[in-house]
């Protein structure tokens, strides 16, 4: 097995060069604290800083989570990216932290997990992976390569249903040519289900504090990038807008 500091190199080069080729194999072995341990390494190889979170809900139930970086989170209209760098798009809807939660408020009562919430808001996540072969990925080598996330575009206007997406379309397009359109479904059943297992299983150094914005998984599955272009995606009223280069 490839020991952990030679695949927190493998990552960090391919990300500071913008490449996928990394052999997602040599991360089979982890277990998920050895992943977390990469995945936090990695940032700080590349000198970054959490920005926001991500989170998702493992195969054994289990919530985890990922940093989007500070550098990479922009404001819906005003964000720009090269869209070589991207592998696909999906849209969400996020939460913005009111107050700090601690995994034993949301253990010991499940109302601080809605209480800790100050608003929503639409965001694009923009998804990116190191690994040659993303398919390849088995365990928790997805954790490990961040899950995926390279990226965030908010549109910061609370949303006023909050989490609330059923009866709702999504509607994606890429220089005005719709590329998807289907009622709103979210990956994990409810905008809230990641984050509130996520909030019982913290990693220390991926902590819910007041003012962290969390997205909580997609509404449209990974809708592939078709290259460069505008990109606007919407949610009801509201819509966010990316520029690809």
């Amino acid at each position: 097995m490839t020991d952990e500091a030679e695949l927190i190199a493998l990552l960090a080069a391919a990300a500071r060069h913008g490449r996928a080729d990394v052999d997602a194999t040599l991360f089979a072995d982890l277990d998920r604290a050895a992943a977390y341990r990469v995945q936090i390494g990695v940032m700080a190889a590349l000198n970054e800083r959490v920005g926001m979170l991500k989170t998702a809900v493992a195969a054994d139930g289990t919530g985890v989570a990922a940093p989007i970086y500070e550098s990479r989170i922009g404001r819906s209209q005003a964000f720009s990216v090269p869209a070589a760098q991207v592998l696909g798009i999906e849209l969400e809807v996020a939460l913005v932290l009111g107050r700090d939660l601690s995994v034993a408020a949301a253990t010991s009562d499940p109302a601080s997990v809605t209480d800790a919430m100050s608003h929503h808001v639409l965001g694009l996540e923009l998804c990116s992976t190191r690994f040659r072969d993303r398919k390849a990925a088995r365990n928790h080598a997805g954790l490990a390569d961040g899950m995926s996330a390279f990226g965030y575009v908010i549109d910061p206007a609370p949303r006023e249903l909050g989490a609330q997406i059923d009866g709702f379309d999504v509607e994606i397009t890429h220089n005005g040519t719709v590329i998807h359109a289907a009622p709103a479904q979210h990956s994990f059943g409810t905008v809230l289900a990641s984050f509130d297992a996520y909030a019982r299983a913290q990693h220390p150094d991926l902590t819910l504090a007041a003012g962290l914005t969390v997205t909580t998984g997609s509404l449209c599955g990974l809708v592939p990038l078709p290259g460069p272009g505008l990109v606007v995606a919407r949610l009801g009223t509201h819509s966010v807008t990316c520029l690809f280069t």
